[in-house]
């Protein structure tokens, strides 16, 4: 999984793209705070022959609520994050193409509730 963050990082910024990692996968977009990050291209550095992933990855209950989506929503917004990169199985799969599909109508709920 390093080797996919890395060239992740490293592609999205040659593009001009701000990269940021999103720690603990789904818990971590719905929690925000310290756990969305910017990317430096020094951050991927030296992680391609480490077991596991160095942005760690955890299961996330929650996301299959909206409650908890529009929250992850609300917070990729607060970070000015408009892409994501979705890297796991099926589940991590799943939970993305639910996102991508509630998107417009999340964007719509936070603009009429003010936030």
């Amino acid at each position: 999984m390093n080797a996919t963050v890395r060239a992740v990082v490293r592609v999205g910024m040659s593009l001009g793209c701000r990269v940021y990692f999103i720690k603990e996968g789904f818990r971590g977009m719905v929690d925000g705070g310290d756990n969305i990050v910017e990317a430096h291209w020094a951050s991927v550095s030296a992680i391609m022959h480490s077991g596991g992933t160095m942005i760690g990855s955890a299961r996330c209950l929650e996301f299959k609520e909206r409650r908890w989506r529009l929250q992850a929503a609300r917070n990729l917004i607060q970070n000015g994050i408009t892409s994501l990169v979705v890297i796991g199985g099926d589940g991590s799969l799943t939970g993305a193409n639910t996102f991508k599909t509630e998107w417009p109508s999340m964007l719509e709920e936070l603009v009429r509730s003010g936030e």
